[in-house]
């Protein structure tokens, strides 16, 4: 099984490479010029320009060290630097997206909660890989900035989003993590809000910055780090934890819990470490996995749930970046069964290509069951999902 895998995303890796040759875009910021990506293409043409949070995953997948220089570079260039509440943008805040979309009379381009802590992440990542601390120090600056906004968005050991802290009463987005189009039962989260994937990002990030060390100093001395940490993990199995599901909620927010068998329960654990994880709660969210699981991956969220349906974007349908980070996450915490069913994303790939994502439908009686692809035909992180996972220890 593994020499069989190792092969097939050998090949898709080689493919994903050349894919992504056709999303390369040029941006010029104060007379530098930054080698990007576009995030994704329908047919000819440009669908998403460049994102933070895609150029920051896609390189970590990757591996590629010129990549995520790249993308770490941009990022601290585009750092936010002032209060805007059109944009969300706020001192220390990474950029979501780099041309201007208007949605609901507001602008995404700070939109996004997420891409300082995996700034924080990837330049860590970057740094243990290639052993560069040129880049670290030449990055100082965007760095510490962005662990100023991390400690700033902590409140009582949870990591707190709340548009107040741009002046304005919501974003143009209806969520601000990777799952931006809509939380179920909900819509639009009442601020404050703590989301449960981003937690566990915000514990890695802590790690992280203590980690770069010298480099972000004073952000917070390093035995102070470790302990927020340990509180904040802590606080993933008491405040964001549904007894009623025996799950991770989706978030937390002013009317209290939005709850569901969701994709981020299996998520999250690729940014926790081992210890972090009760062994009654790991067992609960294997368990739980089994609602999200078809033939080809796991869906993002579970069916016969509020809002759920086999299309929605984000509430039912299949993404190969999501695939990644789940068996990210099963290898960290050993759950092969769940590495087993995230592999199945595999010969989709080699199917329909690197597809934004794609659909399976239980309900359907006759004729194929999955669908796709849907969104993008060509999406940036899914042409380094194949090296993410090649990346990976693989079943035997």
């Amino acid at each position: 099984m593994t020499t069989t895998i190792r092969a097939q995303l050998t090949q898709l890796a080689d493919a994903g490479r050349r894919a992504r040759a056709r999303l390369r875009t040029t941006i010029t910021i104060a007379g530098r010029e930054y080698r990007l990506y576009n995030a994704g293409m329908r047919g000819k043409s440009v669908r998403f320009g460049p994102f933070g949070r895609d150029l920051l995953i896609a390189a970590w997948m990757s591996g590629e060290p010129e990549f995520m220089r790249e993308a770490i570079q941009f990022v601290g260039a585009t750092m936010g630097e002032k209060i805007d509440p059109t944009t969300g943008e706020e001192p220390g805040r990474g950029l979501h997206e780099y041309n201007t979309v208007a949605i609901r009379g507001l602008v995404t381009r700070y939109n996004a909660v997420d891409v300082s802590l995996l700034l924080l992440i990837v330049a860590d990542h970057y740094r243990r890989l290639t052993g560069d601390a040129a880049l670290i120090d030449a990055e100082r600056r965007s760095l510490r900035m962005a662990a100023e906004y991390l400690m700033r968005h902590i409140d009582d050991a949870l990591f707190i989003e709340d548009p107040r802290n741009c002046n304005a009463g919501r974003y143009a987005l209806r969520a601000t993590y990777w799952k931006d189009s809509h939380l179920p039962g909900r819509g639009d989260p009442i601020y404050p809000v703590t989301y449960t994937l981003v937690q566990a990002q915000a514990i890695a990030a802590l790690r992280a910055t203590a980690r770069l060390g010298d480099a972000l100093r004073p952000v917070a001395p390093e035995d102070r780090l470790n302990r927020l940490t340990d509180t904040m993990v802590a606080r993933l199995w008491t405040d964001l934890w549904d007894n009623r599901t025996s799950y991770p909620v989706i978030a937390r927010d002013t009317a209290g819990a939005i709850t569901g068998i969701s994709s981020d329960g299996l998520h999250m654990l690729s940014y926790l470490e081992p210890g972090d994880v009760p062994p009654d709660r790991l067992a609960h969210i294997a368990a739980g996995a089994h609602h999200l699981a078809t033939p080809v991956g796991y869906r993002t969220y579970a069916p016969h749930q509020p809002d759920y349906s086999p299309t929605a974007y984000h509430l039912g349908a299949i993404w190969p970046l999501d695939q990644y980070f789940i068996a990210r996450g099963a290898v960290r915490h050993g759950l092969l069964p769940v590495m087993t069913t995230a592999l199945q994303v595999v010969p989709i790939l080699d199917r329909l290509g690197f597809v934004e994502l794609y659909y399976w439908d239980d309900e359907k009686l006759s004729g194929p069951r999955v669908a796709g692809p849907a969104g993008c035909d060509l999406q940036l992180w899914s042409t380094t999902v194949p090296a993410g996972l090649l990346s990976l220890p693989l079943p035997q």
